[in-house]
């Protein structure tokens, strides 16, 4: 099974997973407390948390939704569309976290945003009382590793998040395969009937890609985010076939729960640091904030520009 996900996977991230990505020059902004940015500009690591545990618990299932709705426009015959979203659902819940008898892995979201000094993201995030890190996305995404990972933008808009689906279906389907022509035909036809076993190969491959749309699509009521993630896959334990490095897992506390997550490293390479600026939350002693956070650096030798944010909160 992990062999199979690692290598649609890779066969699929580039040309069926369109997702739009941020180009050479732009920014990204990330808002987070004095402990984990002295970790960031420190240490050059990310505390990257696992999907399942994000401020949307409903997030990564909204994706079925907007899958399904795809699927019943396509799809005329009712108990075709029945078989298909069932086998569909069935390998969803499986990438979702139902791996009991499977190696121990996880998928990880690592956050940004397009947006500057907000009000909302400050609050969200640090309570107003934290930094925001100004990252050039091109030194950054050359400092990740690899690996399997994604990064893009999330998408808000139902349209765009159904129009994607419907050409990754298309797309599949119109492999030159014997078998897959016929599925199309049996899928396509009010009357001609699909089982189980047409859907084997086709959905393996389908799948993956929905379960991987399904961590860039969300709600359009979270749009004010305006967010950019980098999504990782990461294993925990040594499959049989010794296919990935393992990643240890790490456990944070909050709200008297155990936060799972994995530390991602990003290299600075020629002392090109990829933080263009830090600035101070609104909320804090702003003058204070800023003075010290210049004196860290300047003691450590690292020069990035310090600012206070330019919203004006009295508390």
């Amino acid at each position: 099974m992990e062999q199979l996900l690692t290598d649609i996977f890779m066969k699929h991230r580039k040309e069926w997973l369109p997702i739009p990505q941020c180009r050479s020059g732009e920014r990204l902004y990330h808002y987070t407390d004095l402990s984990a940015l002295k970790g960031i500009v420190m240490d050059h690591s990310f505390w990257v948390t696992k999907s399942d545990f994000l401020n949307d618990k409903y997030e990564f299932y909204y994706a079925f939704k907007v899958i399904r709705k795809v699927c019943a426009k396509i799809i005329p015959n009712p108990q075709n569309q029945k078989i298909f979203m069932h086998v569909l659902k069935e390998r969803l819940e499986i990438f979702h976290g139902s791996m009991k008898d499977l190696i121990l892995s996880g998928w990880y979201v690592l956050s940004f945003s397009k947006a500057k000094d907000s009000l909302m993201l400050w609050t969200e995030f640090s309570q107003s009382q934290g930094y925001c890190l100004e990252f050039d996305y091109k030194r950054l995404a050359k400092g990740i590793p690899e690996g399997i990972r994604l990064d893009g933008y999330v998408i808000y808009d139902k349209k765009k998040q159904q129009d994607l689906v419907e050409k990754t279906l298309f797309r599949i389907l119109d492999e030159k395969d014997a078998s897959r022509k016929k599925l199309k035909e049996k899928l396509l036809s009010e009357d001609k009937m699909i089982i189980h076993k047409d859907l084997q190969g086709f959905m393996e491959e389908f799948s993956v890609c929905c379960f991987v749309y399904s961590m860039f699509f969300k709600k359009d009521c979270f749009c004010d985010e305006q967010e950019y993630r980098f999504v990782f896959w990461a294993f925990h334990e040594q499959g049989p076939r010794d296919m990935v490095p393992v990643i240890p897992i790490h456990f944070r506390e909050k709200d008297q729960s155990l936060i799972p997550y994995i530390i991602v490293n990003y290299k600075e390479e020629e002392r090109n640091n990829p933080i263009c600026s830090i600035t101070a939350g609104p909320k804090i002693d702003s003058d204070l904030a800023v003075k010290g956070m210049q004196y860290f650096l300047r003691n450590e030798k690292i020069v990035i520009p310090v600012r206070e944010s330019k919203i004006p909160l009295r508390y």
